[in-house]
Order: structure tokens, then C-alpha cells, then sequence
């Protein structure tokens, strides 16, 4: 009866704490379709929220890590329940690095909002943002379903994202060389797009996290 108990109270706080995870998880989605809202259209007011948001996706990685490393060290679980409790930990940090990739793309809307020439470039990196976004969402789902299938989807979806920051490099490098005005909005869009590579990296991350879950095994390329 007593073992029962301490089981079911595990499970408990460990669905608090996953739950928490997705929360976080959706909130640093709508960071990232935000943040390039703000970006195609220039709008440096909804840039501010974004970057003023990211406090909250802060506390709650800080809210999960402590959950977590709580019911280790009370819990002491074995085998799947530890690979759980500590996927929960990895994955945290991953969506925290993410939240903070859309802070500073918002950080960066009124530096490049003034240079027209920049307006098809950044509806391409908008479109990046949303599509990292995409890929965030599908591996989440992975991860509440444990579906290896689904998470090696978004894994693979990383290589687009990693072929579209090249060309767009190559493309930024042309606008620097054709005017020396372009070389300032150009650096910055480096920057975002360097930036979106990395979310993109994190969710790979989150993919192989999934696979050590369901599989117990660390995920080799």
C-alpha cells in the first residue's frame, strides 16, 4: 500500500512537472510567431512584448528545474522514470535558449525597419521563424506521445532550416557588397537568421531527447 502511494505521487508530480513543460513550450511558440510578426511588419510595440516576455519562460525553466531535481533527489527513480525526470531538465534548457533566439530577433525589428531594400529578406526570415515555430510544436507533440516517428520528422526538418540560413548569408553577403548602407541591417539579419539556425538546433535536440526517452538509448547520428 505504502509503495503504491509513493508510486502514484511520483507520477503525479511528474505530470505537473511535463505539463509545465508544454506550457512552456507553447508559450515560447508564440514567442517565435510573434517575434517574426514584428519583424515582417515593423512593428517594434508587439517586438517590446516579446522581449518583456521572456521573463516568464524563464521562471518557468526555473520552476522545472527545481521540480525536477526535487523529485530526484526525494524519489530517487529508476530506469523510464528517471529518463523522464531527467529529459524534463535537458528539454527546459532548450526551450529557454529558444525564448531567449526570439528576444533578441525582437531586439533587432527597429534596426532593420527603416531599409526597404530589407522588406523581401524579411519576409523570408519570418517565414523561417514560423517554420522553426512548426517544427517546436510537432516535436512537443512527439514528446507528450512518445512518438519516435514524429520527433525524427521535426529532427529532419532541421536541414531546411540549416539550407535556407546559407542561401540566406549568401544572399545578405550580395545586398553588403552592392552598398556599403546595407552592411548595418545586413550584420543584424545575420544575426537573426544565426539565431533561427540555433532554435532550429534546439529542437533537433529535443527530438534526440525523445528518442533516449522512449528508447533509452542516446540518439547517434
Amino acid at each position: 500500500m505504502v509503495q503504491t502511494h509513493i508510486v502514484t505521487r511520483f507520477d503525479k508530480e511528474l505530470s505537473e512537472i511535463e505539463a509545465l513543460l508544454v506550457q512552456m513550450s507553447d508559450k515560447v511558440i508564440v514567442q517565435m510567431r510573434e517575434s517574426a510578426r514584428a519583424l515582417k511588419h515593423g512593428d517594434a510595440e508587439l517586438a517590446e512584448k516579446v522581449a518583456n516576455a521572456d521573463t516568464v519562460i524563464n521562471n518557468l525553466e526555473k520552476t522545472i528545474d527545481e521540480k525536477a531535481i526535487r523529485l530526484i533527489a526525494l524519489r530517487q527513480p529508476m530506469a523510464e522514470d528517471l529518463r523522464s525526470a531527467v529529459s524534463t531538465l535537458k528539454i527546459s534548457q532548450n526551450l529557454e535558449r529558444m525564448g531567449d533566439y526570439a528576444k533578441t530577433l525582437s531586439y533587432r525589428v527597429r534596426a532593420v525597419n527603416d531599409f526597404s531594400a530589407m522588406k523581401p529578406v524579411l519576409k523570408r526570415i519570418a517565414k523561417m521563424s514560423n517554420q522553426v515555430a512548426d517544427m517546436l510544436d510537432m516535436v512537443m507533440v512527439a514528446y507528450v506521445n512518445q512518438d519516435l516517428e514524429k520527433a525524427e520528422e521535426a529532427r529532419l526538418a532541421d536541414e531546411d532550416i540549416n539550407e535556407r540560413t546559407d542561401a540566406m548569408f549568401r544572399e545578405l553577403l550580395t545586398y553588403m557588397m552592392e552598398n556599403p548602407r546595407n552592411i548595418e541591417p545586413c550584420t543584424h539579419l545575420l544575426f537573426i537568421a544565426k539565431n533561427l539556425e540555433r532554435s532550429g538546433d534546439q529542437v533537433k535536440n529535443i527530438a534526440e531527447q525523445v528518442h533516449y526517452l522512449v528508447t533509452g538509448e542516446t540518439f547517434e547520428n
